[in-house]
């Protein structure tokens, strides 16, 4: 029943722990010596007082290690506590079975752990058989999720050395790059949220059971959040319980038909997208904008630049100063990273230049020579404060700059505060650019084909869905012959 004994310390020490606790028939027919050549006498045995059962807490950084979960403090035989754990572990890695070793340092103590299948079973006793953390923390505290997570997420490549453990290592991560990195930070929040959610409710954040998943997926609901949030948390939970290598719950009949419950029963139509913010309203809200204050020039730039290269909020928040290029013609953009280039080719944009107040181009260039970023490196579009007031009979003092980018949610912000400020009602939103461009291109005749080209949509289809719909009376193909 006992895969393998664990002593870290004193042999003698770690006999007379045993001898303490064990039942008075095993103790005497145990063996003079060494210990580890009773694993399965020891496996058969009562311990009085009972032992605790654990999971060692999981490594999620390099030398950092999560609390242990304790699962029982009250166990009694080895066969006992691999019951209780089975119980806690209701999934499993493929190619994994569960053990149950003996730890003995300094106390006894049962400790569950996962053994490849595969793997050549140690003889009894061997000294090189480890109680290494489980490579997932199944069945670990929420907070050993959340931190393992956390630190998958941001897990860089392993320096080359040769050895299968570290190609296997990289491996991992360059499958988690297949994920963009705004979808890896919106999991994250989501499993955030899961997390909490389950140590709230005292049940198991991994693996998770079906009919909990169910259940978060309705209390979301029930807190009004749209139908795409909920898709999107469960989607995060797929992809936790993938990365975790153990069965996925969110794809039982339960869950399913729960959010297929919540789409039905939704107030807001599933079709429900933010207002595009076409050329006309832009217009509107670049003129209420004051230039003289370092944040107008930015944010005017910020509107312009992502109107004319019909950009996501993502794209402008990563825009960086070494990958534009301008000439008399205008300026060229390299976006290394957007969402329509899956293989990380790279994408050029190209805006024209203009000679009115409303060119991009000019606006571009206010906001370099206004912050004073001609011959700088590093971010675009940047945070900017006011510092504290002055004291009294002392100048005002300056608007202050970062040097790190700004978040896409906060060009969101910009955009939702611009637009306010202007008087415009409506769901304005970080795609209320890129979509008002589209729209805009569209009524002023612009062709599918060339539109898809601006917009880098891998299909006509998507395109299409981000046209605005005019007036169906001011459209309507019948209207001239009635």
């Amino acid at each position: 029943m006992l895969s393998h004994l664990h002593i870290a310390g004193s042999a003698k020490a770690a006999r007379e722990a045993v001898l303490d606790r064990l039942d008075q028939k095993t103790r005497q027919q145990l063996p003079a010596g060494d210990l580890t050549e009773a694993v399965a006498l020891l496996s058969t045995g009562r311990f009085s007082p009972r032992l605790s059962l654990v999971i060692r807490g999981i490594e999620y950084r390099d030398n950092e290690f999560a609390e242990d979960t304790v699962l029982s403090t009250d166990v009694e035989t080895a066969e006992e506590a691999l019951a209780i754990a089975s119980a806690h572990l209701t999934a499993l890695p493929s190619g994994h079975e569960l053990a149950i070793a003996l730890d003995l340092e300094p106390e006894p103590v049962f400790v569950a752990w996962l053994r490849p299948k595969a793997a050549r079973r140690r003889k009894a006793g061997s000294q090189a058989a480890t109680l290494a953390p489980l490579a997932s923390p199944l069945g670990q505290q929420s907070g050993a999720v959340l931190q393992w997570f956390d630190a998958l997420t941001d897990e860089a490549l392993p320096d080359y050395d040769g050895t299968l453990v570290t190609a296997e290592r990289a491996s991992k991560t360059y499958s988690r790059a297949a994920k963009a990195v705004n979808t890896r930070r919106t999991y994250r929040s989501a499993v955030r949220s899961w997390c909490a959610w389950a140590a709230g409710h005292g049940i198991p954040a991994l693996p998770a059971r079906s009919e909990d998943v169910a259940a978060y997926l309705a209390d979301l609901a029930l807190q009004k959040k749209r139908p795409a949030t909920v898709d999107l948390h469960r989607a995060a939970l797929r992809y936790l319980h993938h990365v975790a290598q153990v069965p996925v719950p969110t794809s039982h009949a339960l869950v399913s038909e729960t959010v297929a419950g919540i789409r039905r029963t939704s107030t807001e139509s599933a079709s429900r997208q933010v207002k595009g913010l076409t050329w006309d309203l832009l217009s509107e809200v670049i003129e209420q904008i004051d230039t003289d204050e370092l944040v107008g020039v930015r944010d005017k730039a910020i509107l312009l630049l992502g109107f004319a290269g019909a950009l996501r909020r993502s794209e402008v928040a990563a825009l960086c100063l070494e990958n534009v290029a301008l000439d008399d013609d205008g300026m060229r953009i390299r976006l290394d990273r957007s969402k329509g280039d899956r293989t990380g080719q790279g994408v050029e944009v190209a805006i024209p230049r203009g000679i009115t107040g409303l060119c991009p181009v000019r606006a571009y260039e206010a906001w370099l020579r206004a912050a004073g970023l001609k011959e700088a490196k590093g971010p675009v579009f940047r945070r900017v404060w006011l510092p504290p007031a002055a004291e009294a009979g002392q100048p005002p003092a300056l608007p202050a700059m970062g040097s790190e980018a700004l978040s896409d949610r906060s060009v969101a912000r910009i955009i939702q505060k611009r637009c306010l400020d202007a008087g415009l009602t409506g769901d304005f939103g970080g795609h209320s650019l890129r979509r008002g461009a589209i729209t805009t291109g569209a009524r002023d005749g612009t062709d599918l084909v060339s539109l898809k080209r601006f917009s880098r949509h891998q299909t006509f289809g998507v395109v299409e869905k981000y046209i605005e719909v005019e007036d169906a009376m001011t459209k309507h193909p019948g209207r001239s012959r009635f």
